[in-house]
C-alpha cells in the first residue's frame, strides 16, 4: 500500500457574496508566502474570507498561491501552517486586476493549540484499553487541548475523575443517551489518563506532516452555519446542487445555496424535533429522522409535512425502491432492531438482529449505520458490538460478520455499486473492505495515526472511497485500484466530520464540521481540479 499526504498547487476559485446571485468577477489575488528570512513555505493554507464564506488553497512547492475570479468587495486574507503564527491582512480588494500580496509567517512560540485531536490521542499507549477509551469518550467531541489541558496545564487525576463522572451522567449506559460502556470505571480511567497525559508528555506530541505537492488542485470552501451553537449532523446534496442539512440542536432544516452562500431555514412541525439524519426521495422529497421524538418526518417538494411514530430512537435510514423507509434503533439491545416503515399505511415491521456469539457490554451493541446495497439488501453496523450485518428482505435472513480487530468501532459504512462494503474502523484507525461473496476482510491502516475514520462514502462514478475523520481535521480518499490514500488537510481546527455526501454531477465532496458541544459548525466542500473523473466499469 502506498501513502500520500496532499499539498496541491494553487487553484483559481470564486468567492461569492451572500446575495441571491454571485457578482461578476473583479480580479484576483496572488503572491508568495515566505518565512521571516525570506524562504518560501509550501503547504500553507491561504484563505480569503468574507460574509461567512471562506475559500482556501495551498501554496505550491515555491510558496506561491493564486486566488482568481474574485468578486468585488473587501476580503480578509489569511495564511497559516502548523509551526507558524498566522498572518492576516484586512480589507484586501482585488480592484479589477491581478494584485500581488506577499505574506511572511513568523515561527510560532507554541504549537499546542494548532495541533489536531489526533496528536493528543497519540500520547496514549496503543492497545485495547485505548480503543475502548476512544469508543467511549471521543464520539461526540474531539479529544484536543481544550479537554486535556483546559487551563493550559494537564489535568490532575482528580480533575479527570470529575470530568468522567460528568460525562457518565450525560451519556452513561443508564442515562437517556447511553453511548458509554457499562464497564467504564471512572477511577481507573482517571488514573490511566493522568499517567500518560502529564506535562512531560508534551515532548512526544506529533505535529501533522505538512502536505507535499502532488496530483490535481483542490479548493476547500467553508460556509459558517447561521447558528453558531447548532450541530449539523447529516447532509445530502439535491438534484440542483443545493445542500440539505439537519440542525440537530436548533430543530430546523437548512438548505444551502452554494452559489450565493445563503442558508434558508425550514421548521419541522414537531416540538423539539432533534433532526439527525436526512435522505432524499426520488421526487426530491425529504425524509428526516427525529431522534428524541422517535419519529420520521416526510416533506414533499411543495412543503407539506407528515410524521410517523417509530417507537425507538432512530439512528440511520435507507430508502427502498417500493418507497419503504428502513431504520434502526440506536439504543435497542437484546435484541437490536431493524425496521421498515410503509409510508402508505403507516405500518412498521420489525426484525430482531441476531445476538452476538461473543461478549457484549450490558450497555448494548450500539447499532449505527444502515445502507442499502445494489441488490436490495440492507447493511448495518454495530459500533460497540464490533460487527456488521446484512439483511435480505426477500428471505428475512440475517448474515453477520465480526470485525477482524477487537473493539475496532465500525461506524458509518457504505456499499459500492459492486456490492463491496467499505467500513471505517473508528477506534481501529483503519479502512476495511469486506467482500460479501467470500466473507474476506482486507484491512488498510489509516496513514495518520489516531485520525479516527468516522464515515465513508463511495463515489459511484470513479470508485474512490472518501473518508471523513473525527480527530485529524482532514478528509481522505482511497483508491481501491492503487490501494493508495490521499489526505486533504482542512484549515479549521475542530473539524469533526460525521457525515459526507458526493455531488454526482460534479464530484464535489460535502461534509459538516459538527463537534459537540458545537465548535465552529461549518459546511465544507472539497473540489478537485485537474482532468474530469473517469467512470469505472
Amino acid at each position: 500500500m502506498r501513502r500520500s499526504v496532499l499539498l496541491l498547487p494553487a487553484v483559481a476559485l470564486l468567492v461569492p457574496g451572500r446575495g441571491p446571485a454571485p457578482a461578476a468577477p473583479a480580479g484576483e489575488l496572488g503572491g508568495t508566502v515566505t518565512s521571516t528570512v525570506g524562504r518560501p513555505i509550501p503547504g500553507v493554507w491561504v484563505t480569503v474570507r468574507r460574509d461567512g464564506i471562506a475559500r482556501t488553497v495551498f501554496t505550491d512547492g515555491r510558496g506561491r498561491y493564486r486566488l482568481a475570479a474574485l468578486t468585488a468587495g473587501r476580503y480578509t486574507l489569511e495564511a497559516w501552517r502548523v509551526g507558524f503564527a498566522p498572518a492576516r491582512r484586512e480589507g484586501v480588494e482585488p480592484n479589477g486586476r491581478p494584485r500581488v500580496v506577499d505574506l511572511a509567517l513568523e515561527p510560532a512560540t507554541a504549537i499546542e493549540d494548532q495541533l489536531p485531536s489526533s496528536a493528543w490521542l497519540g500520547l496514549l499507549p496503543e492497545g485495547e484499553d485505548k480503543r475502548r477509551f476512544v469508543l467511549d469518550c471521543t464520539g461526540c467531541h474531539q479529544f484536543d487541548r481544550r479537554i486535556v489541558e483546559p487551563n493550559g496545564a494537564p489535568r490532575t487525576e482528580a480533575s479527570w475523575r470529575q470530568r468522567i463522572h460528568q460525562m457518565l451522567q450525560f451519556a452513561g449506559w443508564t442515562s437517556g443517551f447511553p453511548i458509554i460502556a457499562a464497564s467504564r470505571d471512572p477511577d481507573a480511567t482517571a488514573v490511566w489518563l493522568a499517567r500518560y497525559l502529564h506535562a512531560g508528555a508534551r515532548i512526544r506530541l506529533r505535529a501533522p506532516a505538512p502536505p507535499t505537492p502532488e496530483t490535481a488542485p483542490v479548493t476547500i470552501t467553508e460556509y459558517d452555519l447561521p447558528r453558531s451553537s447548532d450541530l449539523p449532523h447529516d447532509l445530502v446534496v439535491d438534484g440542483g446542487g443545493r445542500v440539505v442539512v439537519t440542525g440537530m440542536f436548533s430543530h430546523v432544516m437548512y438548505v444551502l445555496d452554494p452559489a450565493s452562500g445563503r442558508f434558508d431555514e425550514t421548521a419541522i412541525p414537531v416540538p423539539n424535533a432533534n433532526p439527525r439524519a436526512v435522505e432524499l426521495g426520488p421526487a426530491g422529497d425529504w425524509w428526516v429522522l427525529l431522534g428524541m421524538p422517535q419519529r420520521a418526518a416526510h416533506r414533499t417538494p411543495s412543503g407539506e409535512w407528515r410524521s410517523f411514530e417509530l417507537g425507538m430512537y432512530p439512528h440511520s435510514m435507507a430508502l427502498d425502491e417500493a418507497g419503504g423507509l428502513w431504520f434502526n434503533g440506536h439504543f435497542t439491545k437484546r435484541p437490536g432492531l431493524l425496521a421498515r416503515l410503509d409510508p402508505a399505511t403507516g405500518e412498521i415491521r420489525r426484525w430482531p438482529v441476531p445476538e452476538s456469539d461473543r461478549p457484549v457490554e450490558a450497555s448494548g451493541p450500539i447499532p449505527y449505520e444502515i445502507r442499502r446495497g445494489p441488490d436490495g439488501t440492507i447493511w448495518g453496523s454495530e459500533l460497540a458490538g464490533n460487527r456488521v450485518y446484512r439483511f435480505d428482505p426477500g428471505s428475512d435472513r440475517f448474515t453477520t460478520w465480526h470485525m477482524p480487530t477487537p473493539h475496532s468501532g465500525p461506524r458509518r459504512l457504505d456499499v459500492g455499486p459492486d456490492g463491496v462494503v467499505w467500513i471505517p474502523e473508528y477506534s481501529g484507525n483503519a479502512l476495511t473492505r469486506l467482500d460479501p461473496a467470500t466473507g474476506r476482510f482486507t484491512r488498510y491502516p489509516f496513514p495518520t495515526p489516531d485520525a479516527l475514520p468516522y464515515v465513508v462514502r463511495v463515489d459511484r462514478t470513479d470508485g474512490l472511497v472518501w473518508i471523513g475523520t473525527a480527530a485529524s481535521d482532514a478528509l481522505a480518499s482511497f483508491d481501491p485500484t492503487t490501494e493508495r490514500f490521499t489526505e486533504y488537510p482542512l484549515p479549521t481546527r475542530g473539524a469533526l466530520i460525521r457525515h459526507l455526501d458526493i455531488d454526482r454531477r460534479t464530484g464535489a465532496v460535502w461534509g459538516a464540521y459538527s463537534p459537540g458541544p458545537a465548535v465552529a459548525p461549518k459546511i465544507v466542500r472539497i473540489e478537485r481540479g485537474g482532468p474530469p473523473r473517469r467512470r469505472r466499469g
